[in-house]
């Protein structure tokens, strides 16, 4: 069987041009690849905005899209779990000193 192999790389996308501004946007794509011949193969790609270079008469500036999705779906798992460990903490701690 073999591993599936997983790769990122930033793509810059067509540039759009709105008034005396140009903007050009990249992405990160990410592909997963895996499978046999015999077995079955399978492709995934997930391709995310990063960020956006604004470009004008005062210079470039590069700015970026935050994952605010994921990030906020970590923090819910983090305290999840943190939640779970203080709960099984204090159950642990009222089995040993309650009267028996």
């Amino acid at each position: 069987m073999m591993m599936p192999t997983q790769r990122t790389r930033m793509v810059a996308g067509t540039p759009i041009v709105v008034g005396e501004r140009r903007l050009l946007p990249s992405v990160a794509v990410t592909t997963l690849e895996g499978g046999e011949p015999g077995a079955g193969i399978f492709r995934y790609v997930k391709a995310r905005p990063v960020s956006i270079v604004a470009e004008g008469p005062e210079g470039a500036r590069w700015l970026e899209i935050p994952n605010t999705t994921v990030n906020t779906l970590s923090t819910m798992a983090a305290v999840g779990v943190g939640v779970a460990a203080i709960s099984v903490l204090l159950i642990a701690l009222f089995r040993l000193l309650r009267p028996r």
